[in-house]
C-alpha cells in the first residue's frame, strides 16, 4: 500500500529542473537526500473560450497502476501518496542518479531516426507507430528493447491508458568504467583466457594510475550501458476521461500484433497477466489504497462508486485482452 509524504521545510524545490507534461509538478530534494517528482491532478481554470478541467482522482490513477502493474510483474515506477499544503498528489523518486545517468525520453530516439518528425505538428501525429519505434531503436543499436515496447502496450490496454506519447517512455543509459564490465563478464566465466586477464590487468593499472594523481578517468575508459525505464506517468487511464478514441485501439493494435513477428512475445506477456490476475487482489488494493490520508484530506478520498468503475474497467479490459489470445 502507498506510503504518504508530507511535503514540508525539509524538501527543497529544484527550480533549475524543467518539468514537462500537462500537470502541476516539482523536481524535490527530500530530506533524505533523494531526489522526487510531486505531481497533482490537472487542474486548469476555466477561460473566455476554454471550459475548465478538474481531474481530482486523477493522481490516483498513477498509484492504482503502480499497485496494478507490480501485481501483475510489470516492470514499474513506484508511485506514493504526498501532502503539499492543501493539495494532495502523487510523488516518485526520481529513476537516475543524477551524477552517472541521464534518462533519454523516446522523442530523442525516433528523431534521430526520423529527423522530420515533430510531435507538436498536426501532419506528424500519425507517424508515431510501432514501426517508428522499431526503425529508431533499430538505428540506436537498441533493437532488444522492444519487448519493453509490447509490455507498454499490454499494460496500457489492460488500464486504458490514451496518453502514451514519446515522452512517456524512455531509456536510462548510464556510464561505466570498462574494467567494471571485464569484472562483471569474469564472475560468469569458469575459464578465462590468459587474454582476457591480462586486458583487465591492464586496465586497472591505467585507473589507478589516473587515480593516483587526483586525474578524472579519461571516457575512453568507459561505456555506455542502457536499460529501459520503469513504466511512468499512466495518470491518462482508469477512466479519467470517458470519451470516443478516434486512433486505432489498444485491442486493434495487440490484434495485428498477434498476427506479427511479434505474436510469441505479446502472447508471452498476456499469458503473464492472465496468470497472475486476481480479482480479489485488485479489489483489495482498491478499497485500502485511501484508506490512511489524513482526516484534513478527506476530500481527496476516492468515491466508493469511481472504485467500483476502475474495477470495472480493469475487469473488462483483461477479459478483453484474454479473449485476444483465445481466438
Amino acid at each position: 500500500m502507498p506510503q504518504i509524504h508530507i511535503i514540508s521545510a525539509d524538501w527543497t524545490e529544484q527550480p533549475w529542473f524543467s518539468t514537462g507534461g500537462t500537470r502541476a509538478k516539482k523536481y524535490l530534494l527530500g530530506p533524505d537526500g533523494k531526489y522526487y517528482f510531486f505531481k497533482r491532478s490537472q487542474y486548469k481554470e476555466a477561460t473566455q473560450t476554454k471550459p475548465g478541467k478538474d481531474f481530482k482522482y486523477e493522481f490516483w490513477n498513477e498509484i492504482i497502476a503502480y499497485e496494478l502493474g507490480s501485481l501483475l510483474e510489470f516492470k514499474m515506477l513506484r508511485y506514493d501518496i504526498a501532502i503539499d499544503g492543501k493539495i494532495m498528489g502523487c510523488i516518485s523518486e526520481s529513476m537516475i542518479n543524477e551524477e552517472n545517468q541521464e534518462l533519454n525520453e523516446g522523442i530523442k530516439y525516433l528523431k534521430a531516426s526520423s529527423p522530420n518528425f515533430d510531435p507538436d505538428k498536426k501532419e506528424c501525429r500519425t507517424w508515431y507507430t510501432l514501426t517508428l519505434i522499431e526503425n529508431a531503436l533499430a538505428q540506436a543499436k537498441i533493437s532488444e528493447f522492444i519487448n519493453d515496447i509490447l509490455e507498454l502496450i499490454v499494460f496500457d490496454a489492460l488500464i486504458g491508458n490514451g496518453d502514451r506519447h514519446q515522452e512517456n517512455w524512455a531509456i536510462i543509459s548510464y556510464q561505466r568504467l570498462i574494467s567494471e564490465a571485464y569484472e562483471q563478464m569474469l564472475k560468469r566465466q569458469t575459464n578465462s583466457s590468459k587474454v582476457f586477464m591480462k586486458t583487465l590487468a591492464l586496465l586497472k593499472r591505467s585507473e589507478a594510475k589516473y587515480k593516483e594523481k587526483n586525474m578524472p578517468i579519461p571516457k575512453v575508459h568507459y561505456i555506455t550501458e542502457n536499460t529501459f525505464a520503469p513504466i511512468y506517468d499512466s495518470g491518462s487511464s482508469l477512466g479519467r476521461e470517458l470519451r470516443d478514441n478516434e486512433k486505432v485501439t489498444h485491442f486493434e493494435l495487440i490484434h495485428n500484433l498477434l498476427n506479427s513477428p511479434h505474436q510469441e512475445s505479446i502472447r508471452k506477456i498476456i499469458g503473464r497477466v492472465v496468470q497472475k490476475f486476481d480479482g480479489t487482489k485488485i479489489e483489495a488494493i482498491l478499497n485500502q489504497i485511501d484508506q490512511n490520508i489524513p482526516e484534513s484530506h478527506a476530500g481527496y478520498s476516492i468515491p466508493e462508486s469511481r472504485k467500483q468503475l476502475i474495477f470495472k474497467i480493469i475487469s473488462l479490459r483483461f477479459e478483453m485482452l484474454k479473449d485476444l489470445i483465445n481466438e
